[in-house]
């Protein structure tokens, strides 16, 4: 337990014989996950094909496809009289992340049907900037990255960044913690 006298000065002077150094005390702190409750939005895909259409993420999975359940439902895009994207395609991960404050999004290949809890990869794979992800891998996507489906069709994430003074106020401090020292 941190002394008041100790938290007051910041530092805890080490107890071990012939030391007696000064160890500062790091305060930790996170940000509260109701932060997401007021949010405008949590980002979007950008079909490349056709840079004005837009397709608005949800937070939690959004399951990309062509099927009338997807969340995430795109347009069957046609090449040389086929289209690539299968009906539940990938699965795109929002969640926030309460230590740096902001989104995070993860892509996998496949999605669960609705009455079976299982992935079933795609057909045609998906890419993450050219990169074939396989078929159990769950990978973090940065800002402006490319997703293929099917080795077609491109759509640019755009993240949503949470403004610094909302973040401000969903910032929960803790405690000091005497195994958090310099």
């Amino acid at each position: 337990m941190v002394r008041a006298a100790d938290a007051e000065r910041g530092t805890i002077r080490c107890s071990h014989v012939g030391c007696g150094a000064d160890n500062r005390l790091q305060t930790a702190f996170h940000y509260d996950q109701a932060i997401v409750q007021g949010l405008p939005g949590f980002g979007y895909l950008t079909y490349l094909g056709h840079p004005e259409v837009t397709y608005p993420l949800q937070f939690g999975p959004n399951v990309i496809g062509t099927s009338e359940s997807c969340t995430v439902q795109v347009g069957r895009f046609i090449h040389e009289g086929r289209c690539f994207i299968s009906r539940r395609h990938c699965t795109l991960t929002v969640t926030f992340d309460q230590w740096s404050g902001q989104l995070r999004y993860q892509l996998q290949d496949g999605a669960p049907e609705p009455d079976q809890p299982e992935i079933r990869s795609s057909l045609n794979g998906t890419y993450l900037n050219g990169s074939l992800l396989q078929k159990t891998e769950q990978i973090d996507l940065n800002h402006d990255g490319i997703i293929t489906l099917g080795g077609a069709d491109r759509f640019r994430l755009t993240h949503y960044f949470i403004p610094p003074a909302m973040l401000t106020t969903y910032k929960v401090e803790l405690a000091f913690n005497p195994d958090r020292t310099e």
